[in-house]
């Protein structure tokens, strides 16, 4: 067993869709997912998820298979990945 804490990534991602989407949307549709990523921040249709160095690939790989908020039809695209959430803020969110 490992005593270490774990390394947290932070990934930016977009939503596209029809129309703006609340805060309380996104999240609910995250927690309808297998793995439920941790949302960070989201403003607009851009927004940060954390993860560990260790589940990177694999919650890249679900966020980009949500096809659905609030009943409406989305594309979600990952912009990029940090280790900390001010330098994925300034690299990724306008």
């Amino acid at each position: 067993m490992s005593t270490h804490r774990p390394r947290y990534r932070y990934i930016a991602f977009r939503v596209e869709g029809p129309r703006p989407f609340s805060r309380q949307e996104v999240l609910e549709a995250f927690h309808r997912m297998p793995d439920r990523p941790w949302l960070v921040d989201f403003r607009g249709a851009e927004g940060l998820v954390r993860a560990t160095n260790l589940d990177r690939d694999a919650t890249v790989r679900s966020l980009t298979a949500l096809d659905a908020i609030a009943g409406e039809r989305v594309r979600i695209t990952t912009m990029g990945t940090s280790g900390t959430i001010r330098r994925a803020r300034e690299k990724y969110m306008s």
